[in-house]
């Protein structure tokens, strides 16, 4: 009788996410097929043929065969980011880790993520019964999936939706959560607690497809509200599964839905009471810029929409990204007074988030 011999390893992979890189690299095929020859050579890695492609309207695949297998690396400028796989069927050799480093030295990220698989050998790529939300910070928050509702692509990010036992419902983008049946109320007290109290007729939330914002300012006596969204797939998946968090809001009769980016929608639209941003920790991607060259257009927009003495309200994100915070102080202040910021501890964050108010200078 045959006996099966025990599946050996063929290599091992590196799996790399540079987070906040050089931005000045990213975006240039030529530099980057530069520093991937010359990181080969400094590495022993022996290059075979190496291609490259620019993608419009911006980032950048360069692809790499080596002695040992293949190194590819993909670029997302407008986000700061990059993608690295280094695989080798030699295992235990130096070359990749130093190939690592030194990428990481010239490119320069403010964090690296990374993950070395031994290949030949039984290997769980996608995890069915949890679902990780990646953050900037030094932590990552895993969710376990009870039930998942919905995995989809829409046109402009991966949307999942997902029963938890402890949070519920909950809507995650591009693996970022955004909202949980939890604590949904409690996350919309904190957005919406400045403008308690205010005369509000027209209001506009940029952003919030999920629809809970929306919900929670039709309590009120508000006369008509604009829902901006990019993206009318996560409309759509709210409404058929978020019905705890959304409620009866878009069907209301003083709702406006308007599929459009942000910053397109403040260019032709104004006389707001009060304008809520609710949206993602990086819509920067989707309009395909910067975050240095967004924001400080997004707020000047917001302010020119408001009518005097109008109250922006917004999510500045982790109360733990000092940076972010910093950066959102200094994009206000040329347009708004009364700056403040509050924390609040959301519970399937598992950390406290930022929500800040300022008013139409």
């Amino acid at each position: 009788m045959a006996v099966r011999k025990p599946v050996k390893a063929y290599g091992s992979q590196i799996l790399a996410e540079f987070i906040a890189c050089r931005a000045e690299l990213l975006s240039h095929r030529d530099q980057l097929e530069t520093l991937l020859r010359e990181g080969l050579v400094r590495c022993g890695l022996e290059l075979k043929s190496l291609n490259s492609y620019q993608f419009e309207p911006i980032g950048v695949t360069v692809i790499a065969i080596i002695g040992e297998s293949h190194v590819a690396l993909h670029t997302y400028p407008e986000d700061r980011h990059l993608s690295l796989d280094i695989f080798t069927c030699s295992p235990g050799s130096p070359g990749p880790r130093r190939l690592l480093a030194f990428l990481q030295a010239q490119l320069e990220p403010e964090l690296v993520r990374s993950k070395e698989l031994t290949r030949g050998l039984s290997v769980e790529l996608l995890q069915t019964d949890y679902i990780t939300d990646f953050s900037r910070n030094s932590f990552d928050v895993r969710y376990h999936i009870q039930r998942e509702v919905l995995r989809q692509r829409t046109e402009h990010q991966q949307l999942v939706i997902i029963d938890n036992p402890d949070f519920g419902r909950m809507l995650f983008l591009d693996q970022e959560l955004q909202i949980a049946e939890v604590d949904a109320e409690r996350y919309h007290q904190a957005l919406l607690a400045p403008l308690q109290g205010r005369p509000l007729t027209r209001c506009a939330i940029l952003g919030g497809g999920d629809g809970g914002v929306l919900r929670a300012l039709l309590t009120g006596s508000v006369q008509e509200v604009f829902l901006v969204d990019i993206d009318p797939g996560v409309i759509a998946a709210a409404r058929a599964h978020l019905p705890m968090i959304c409620g009866t809001a878009f069907e209301d009769p003083r709702t406006r839905l308007v599929i459009a980016e942000a910053c397109d929608f403040l260019r032709v639209n104004r006389g707001f009471d009060a304008i809520v941003c609710d949206l993602t920790t990086a819509p920067e991607r989707l309009a395909h810029a910067s975050k240095a060259s967004y924001f400080p257009a997004l707020f000047q927009q917001i302010s020119k929409c408001l009518n005097p003495g109008g109250q922006l309200v917004l999510q500045v994100g982790s109360e733990l990204d000092r940076q972010s915070h910093a950066a959102a102080s200094t994009w206000l202040s040329p347009y708004f007074v009364e700056l403040r910021f509050e924390a609040a501890w959301i519970p399937s964050f598992c950390e406290a988030w930022l929500f800040g108010s300022a008013t139409k200078a």
